[in-house]
């Protein structure tokens, strides 16, 4: 009991480090469930941020030891997207195979906050996703 009972508060512990570490920035969630004509999801997501000046970077996937461009990993379809001009903003998408719903973390690396101009971006592709995927289906 007394060694469940610290596993799990280690693990708290662990969740919220990690929770602690990562770098600021803002997360936009699309619920895709009611949006009307999706396709592929990674797809519709690479064109649309292409369009705003985003180019997909690699990300590593665990299993084939080696950088993609879509790691398929718990359920997940995870992509990584950096800003073409200035190479200081990165997107990080998670997208639920089951039904779509994806989260799209917005931030500068290394960074606890977002500069002006990174706020100026994510207020651009705000309006994009809202455009794309309707008011009703984004939340931030």
């Amino acid at each position: 009991m007394l060694r469940n009972l610290c596993v799990l508060f280690f693990m708290t512990f662990v969740l919220l480090a990690l929770g602690c570490a990562s770098g600021g920035g803002q997360t936009l969630k699309i619920d895709m469930q009611d949006v009307a004509g999706r396709q592929h999801v990674p797809d519709e997501l690479t064109d649309m941020l292409g369009d705003l000046g985003y180019e997909w970077i690699p990300i590593h996937d665990p299993n084939a030891r080696r950088d993609v461009k879509v790691v398929q990993q718990d359920g997940e379809y995870r992509m990584r997207f950096e800003y073409v001009q200035t190479k200081q903003v990165r997107i990080d998408a998670r997208i639920r195979m089951q039904d779509g719903f994806t989260r799209l973390h917005f931030h500068e690396p290394g960074s606890q906050t977002l500069s002006a101009p990174a706020q100026g971006l994510l207020k651009k592709l705000q309006q994009r996703v809202v455009q794309e995927f309707g008011e009703a289906n984004v939340t931030y």
